[in-house]
Parts: C-alpha cells; structure tokens; sequence
C-alpha cells in the first residue's frame, strides 16, 4: 500500500479509535465509583449473568431478585440478549460494559464514515470528520457515563443508512443489516435511542436527497424497507410481545409539561446543541464559573434535571462549518456552480425535512399538535424527559457540516485540503477534554460503589447460585449476598417513588405461608396472568411447591406461556437464522456446495 493511501487510512482509523477509547476511559474514569444509574442497570447484568450459571443460555422469563419476584425478560429495560450480558460471558462484567461502549462508537463511526464516503460520495476527509462529529457528541458520552445502559445502541444509526445505500451490498445482505440494527435497539433496551434514530433518519433522508438524489434508487430503497423491516419485526417480535404483555398493566404514563414560553424553546434546544463542549471553553476563557451551564440549560429548556440529561453537545467546529456551508451552497447555486434538481423533487423533500424537523421540535419541547396524539401510543407514552429528543438533530448537523467541508476541499489539491481538514478534525476530537473543565460531580452523579457486585460476580464464578430464602428491606445490591429479595426495589417501570408498585409481600420469610400463598409475588402474573390463574400482585399459592422451590433456588419455573408469545418466540428464533445465514459470504455458500458435489 503506498503512502498516499496510507496516509487517508490512518488518520480515519485513528480518529475513530481516539473517540471510542476517550467514551470508555470517561465512563470508567473514576472506578469503582461509576455514574448512579449503573446501580439499576449492573445489578440486572449481574442478576442475568447467575441466570445464565443456573440455567445455561435461556430466556431469563423472570427473576426472585427484586420486589418479592418481578419479570425479567418482559421488562422492556431487560438487556439479556445485549453485547455487554454476552461478552460477560467470558471476561469481567465491568471490562465486558466498557468493551461493548467502545465497539458501539466504532460502528457508528464506521457507518457514518461508509456513509457519507460511499453513498454520498464525499471525500475521505469530510466523511472522516462528519464520522468524528456524530460519534463525539455529549449525548451519548454523558448518558453512558451517568450509567444509562439503555442509550448503548444509540450509535446504530449510520448502519440503517448504510443497508439503505451502499449499493455494494445486494438486498439480502442490506435486509439482514436492517434486522441487525432493529434487534441491537430492541434487545439492549434501547427503546429511547430507537425513537431518537427514527426522528433522526427523517431529517437525514431528505436532506441527503438534496446533495445526491442519483443515490435513491426508489425500487431496491423499497425491497430493502419491506425485507429489512419485516425481518426486524420478526427478530424482535418474542420481545415486543412480552413487554406489550406487562406493560399493558404499568404502562409508566410520565408526561413532560415545561413552563418555558414556546418562543424561548427553540434557543433552549441551541443551547443545548452547543452543550459543554461550547459553552465550557467560554465559559472558561470569560471567567464564568462553568458549574452554572447546568442552570443555564434549565431555564431555557424548563426542564430541571442534571446536565446529563440536557448535554447534546456537538463540538464548536460545527458552528464554524454550518453558517459556512449555507453562505458556500448560496454562492455556488447563484453562481450556478451546483446542479439543481427538478421543482417538483426540491419542493417535496423540503416539504418532507421541514415536517421531520417540526415533529422533533414538537417531542423536544413536548407541547403542539401532533405530539399529545402521538405520546399516547403504545411505549411512546412511557417516554419522559423530552429534551433529550433533541439528540435526534446530532447526525444531520454532522452530516451538514461534512458537507460543508466537501464543498469547500473537492475542487482543491490534497496538500491544501489537508490543512482545512486536520486543524478542523484535531478540534472536534479535542473538543472532548470541554468534559475535563467542569468537576465531573456536576457533569454526572458518579457516586455508585460498583465493587461489591463485581465481588459478587467472582463468587458466581467460583460457583454461588444466591438462593432466595426471605423478603428484607434492602437495596438491590444486597440480594445476592443477603440471600433475599427486597421490599421495595428501585424499579422506574413503577414510577421514580414506586407509585403503582403495589406487592402483597411482607418482610420476613419467603418459606411463610399466609391464607394459601407463599411470601413470593408469582410474577407471571404481572405479565400472562390469564394462562396462569393469577392476577397482578398475586402470591405463589402454596399448591406450587415445587415452581415456588424452584424459583427460590433461580430456576426457571415452567409457569406457562401464552400460545401467542410462544408463537412470538418462535417467528423471532427463525428470524435469527434468517438473519445469520444472510450475513454467510456467498463464495463461502458456494465453496461449500462445491466441496458437496465433489
């Protein structure tokens, strides 16, 4: 390989290769002590883990751990089947969450760098740093800090433009992608990064449309959507219809109301945009105490939570890039330099981005006509804190700003390309240290002691199975070494202060019996109720000795299934081997039926 394709090769890896290991080194900057969240979230890795050393690679139906007996696959924030439960299959849960944060920011880099390389046919160096500008935003790097396990698929984005566009895969293959990149979300409990990728791709597809319609080739773009889409439902439909299934009894109706006058709303979400990787540095540079972003970013959104949550941050080289690129395509199309498309093809994509734009603003700010209708829907309505839809403007601001540069690098020798593009890359990935300006306490509430479960980890290791043997008024950190199943667990499904959480449990034995029922919560009756004689908040009834023992004991109690969720799981299983035979390279198909036939 010679040098002047060598050179393009390193710098596009090893930005990529910066950013991912800048996400991991945040997130475990601190350790043992991580963001608050991981006390929910690794304490259901770790509990699923024992599953898995008790009964072997099996679906984890339910589990004794918390609240006297709760669902565990039917929750929807239940991440079995995700990488880091996988990988915790072979190294240390910690090493496992960290290792899974880092290859999610290097396929999302990958997608966008192929993206907007191959499909939209940008130069190696916009496409590098439209990849780097995606991938180091303060969204996903301050949630996964935070412990909000539940964002890891976010970065998945790109892989549905990449199925959708690259035409170097055939329509199987960008089928199964789709599949792939449905079942990551669904199967991470990645129900809000699916919502903030759906609003995102219909700002995307229209404003790509403008810079190269020749890529929509409408009748392979609709085979792929048709294929892809019924092979992602079929993949994740045993999931889907379990959590529709509990959560048709805790729906976690949560809606946002913010008292900040519309008008102001739209300088909120640019606020936010501009995030800790902005305002930091001024913030720093002018001597203002930069622990007030957080207010800042309060008063103009009206939502009062941590900078976590508020923090969508892009770098500042953006800012530089975007008016940059409006004046550019203003001069180029009065000069007649750029190639107009048909009336009628400009005014129906405009149409279509100015209505994918206005349905975000609407979920951003929560209030205007289309939102209080769709909120109401099934699992959209469990979704609150709504500034942080404004995540779903990162990947068009990226790819914008990569465009930007492509015009102004494209008709330039690369020596002179090159001195735009590296001061511009080399910011947006030193735009990260903004995080190290401000005290990391009021970044994220780190103040979770991971330790004792990576303790409890090694014991399931050396063989400890944690048997449940009573109800006590404990965190759910506690239930493996004190053999017990908490009162009252922190569990958001019911509500930030339990309010729908009504068990019929009490402290003290499990083994005690009271009007017929051991003091377990049957918790197939939380989820199949009808097929299984119970109700909601019902007890184990004492004529289930031996489902009752076993539970105790982490084994999975055979309660029964509904003949629809069996059906479900099945559709989902043919759907995989669907999927995984799609991604076996032809000539490898091919060799193999020749080697038959010899």
């Amino acid at each position: 390989m010679n040098k002047k394709k060598l050179l393009p090769l390193f710098i596009t890896a090893l930005s990529g290769i910066f950013v991912a290991a800048y996400v991991a080194w945040h997130v475990n900057v601190h350790y043992p002590i991580v963001g608050w969240d991981h006390k929910y979230f690794f304490t259901r890795l770790i509990d699923t883990h024992l599953h898995y050393r008790v009964n072997g690679f099996t679906i984890q139906w339910y589990t004794p751990s918390f609240g006297g007996g709760l669902p565990g696959y039917p929750h929807p924030l239940n991440a079995q089947f995700s990488i880091p439960q996988i990988l915790a299959l072979f190294i240390e849960p910690w090493s496992a969450v960290l290792a899974s944060y880092f290859v999610y920011v290097l396929v999302g880099y990958a997608g966008a760098y192929i993206f907007l390389r191959r499909s939209l046919n940008f130069g190696w160096m916009p496409a590098t740093l439209g990849a780097v500008l995606f991938s180091a935003n303060g969204f996903y790097l301050q949630h996964l800090a935070n412990g909000h396990f539940n964002f890891q698929a976010f970065p998945v984005l790109p892989l549905f433009l990449v199925a959708l566009f690259d035409k170097r895969l055939s329509i199987p293959l960008a089928s199964a992608l789709i599949a792939l990149g449905g079942g990551l979300l669904i199967y991470s409990a990645s129900t809000y990064p699916t919502v903030f990728i759906g609003l995102s791709l219909l700002i995307t597809l229209p404003l790509a449309w403008f810079i190269r319609p020749e890529m929509f080739d409408w009748p392979r773009l609709g085979k792929i959507t048709l294929f892809g889409g019924l092979l992602a439902l079929g993949l994740t439909i045993s999931k889907l219809y379990a959590v529709s299934s509990f959560m048709r009894f805790f729906p976690r109706d949560m809606p946002d109301s913010f008292d900040v006058p519309l008008k102001l709303a739209p300088v909120g979400l640019l606020l936010q945009l501009f995030g800790v990787m902005g305002l930091a540095p001024l913030y720093t540079l002018t001597g203002q105490n930069v622990t007030t972003i957080r207010e800042l970013l309060q008063a103009y959104t009206g939502a009062y939570v941590g900078l976590w949550e508020l923090d969508l941050s892009l770098s500042p080289v953006v800012w530089i890039l975007l008016p940059g690129g409006i004046l550019t395509l203003g001069y180029l199309l009065l000069a007649k330099r750029l190639a107009v498309q048909p009336l009628k093809g400009r005014i129906l994509a405009f149409t279509f981005l100015v209505c994918a734009v206005y349905l975000t603003l609407e979920f951003t700010f929560a209030r205007g006509f289309l939102y209080p209708i769709l909120r109401d829907l099934p699992f959209l309505r469990a979704l609150h804190v709504n500034p942080r839809f404004g995540s779903a403007f990162i990947f068009p601001i990226a790819l914008f700003s990569a465009y930007t540069l492509h015009l102004w690098t494209r008709s330039v020798k690369e020596t002179r390309a090159l001195a735009v593009f590296l001061p511009f890359n080399i910011l947006a990935m030193l735009s990260l240290g903004a995080y190290l300006l401000i005290p990391l306490d009021r970044l994220q509430e780190r103040t979770f002691f991971i330790a004792g479960l990576q303790d409890v980890y090694r014991k399931i290791e050396q063989g400890e199975t944690f048997p449940i043997d009573h109800i006590d008024d404990i965190n759910d950190q506690r239930t493996f070494d004190d053999r017990a199943s908490n009162l009252n667990p922190y569990e958001v499904l019911f509500g930030y202060n339990l309010g729908t959480f009504r068990p019929t449990v009490e402290i003290g034995p499990a083994h005690e019996i009271r009007d017929g029922y051991f003091n377990m919560t049957n918790p197939a009756g939380l989820v199949y109720p009808e097929v299984n004689d119970s109700a909601p908040w019902q007890r184990i009834p004492a004529s289930q000795q031996e489902q009752f023992e076993d539970f105790l004991a982490r084994r999975q109690p055979g309660w029964e299934l509904p003949a629809a969720q069996k059906a479900a799981n099945t559709v989902s299983l043919v759907s995989l081997a669907v999927m995984l035979f799609l991604f076996i390279p032809k000539s490898l198909l091919r060799a193999r039926r020749d080697a038959t036939r010899r």
